[in-house]
């Protein structure tokens, strides 16, 4: 019988071939190593963080009584000058209203609103009448509403600011006192978070871009 004798080449061929094998099996495994998140951050309850948005450009407003208001390009003007009692109980002329997109798309009652009127038949002194008003948008909305008044300057002249918020709406109303002229700028919010988030935005550039030229009433002289 022959002895088969195998050559020390083959076998250190099949040591080279089985390390080869070795090593690029462990090079073909899946890493796991994690990846980077790219997804949006997030705040509370998993909602999206805020993105900061554009903010609509301002057209100027010419009204009667010698208003001038810029107001953003989304908001509708309508054109009123007629008079009323209205919810801070006075008997005035409501110049003009201005209406803002729904804030929330389907909701037809998330619109933000400002209404512009002026009283020229003051009865009493400013502080006399902006408590009195006080007063009576309570009884309009909610006497236990939470409320919140300041001084502050429109387009020069003395004004009261009135912050109100009920379950129903929240308002910030500035009366200002032009030279005996009663001037109120209401601006109303159904409280909705995205409605009252929506016009803090917008009310400061509003109400600072505000000129009152009021009409002078002439006098005739006494013969």
């Amino acid at each position: 019988m022959k002895t088969l004798h195998v050559s020390p080449i083959w076998y250190a061929g099949v040591i080279i071939f089985l390390a080869l094998a070795v090593f690029f099996t462990g090079c073909t495994q899946p890493s796991t190593q994690s990846t980077a998140i790219t997804t949006a951050p997030t705040t509370g309850q998993g909602l999206k963080a805020p993105v900061q948005t554009a903010v609509a450009p301002m057209i100027n407003a010419s009204l009667p009584y010698g208003v001038t208001i810029s107001y953003p390009n989304d908001w509708e003007r309508q054109d009123v000058n007629t008079s009323g009692v209205r919810d801070y109980g006075k008997n005035t002329v409501n110049v003009a209203n201005f209406y803002s997109p729904n804030e929330i798309p389907g909701d037809t009652f998330s619109y933000n609103s400002l209404s512009i009127d002026v009283d020229q038949n003051v009865q009493a002194d400013f502080d006399t009448y902006f408590n009195q008003a006080t007063l009576a948008i309570g009884k309009t909305y909610d006497p236990q509403m939470e409320a919140h008044s300041y001084t502050l300057k429109i387009a020069g002249y003395d004004s009261y600011e009135l912050d109100f918020q009920t379950k129903d709406v929240k308002g910030s109303y500035i009366f200002t006192n032009a030279n005996g002229s009663i001037y109120i700028f209401a601006f109303k919010s159904p409280t909705k978070p995205i409605a009252i988030r929506a016009l803090s935005d917008e009310i400061v550039d509003m109400y600072k871009s505000i000129q009152l030229n009021p009409p002078v009433t002439i006098v005739p002289k006494q013969r």
